[in-house]
């Protein structure tokens, strides 16, 4: 993958709304765990649940914050 290619797609439209999406979801979150929604009175549910959302927040970040040297390394890794 051309570095052009990559700047193209993070510019296109398509790109644009999904990266304001995980932003948005990645934020909404953010506020739960701050309000403490994820609790429960059991404490192996209150970590199991937050480690999913976690996780969950990892993933949006990387994508959203995915630079094309990122992109080209894990590319690289994966074959």
């Amino acid at each position: 993958m051309r570095e052009e290619d990559f700047a193209a797609w993070k510019l296109d439209p398509v790109t644009q709304a999904v990266m304001k999406l995980l932003h948005a979801k990645r934020e909404e979150l953010r506020q739960h765990w701050e309000g403490g929604s994820f609790m429960d009175y059991e404490k192996d549910t209150t970590v199991l649940v937050n480690v999913g959302n976690m996780g969950t927040c990892k993933g949006y970040a990387f994508v959203t914050d995915l630079t094309y040297e990122q992109l080209s390394t894990e590319l690289e890794d994966a074959e």
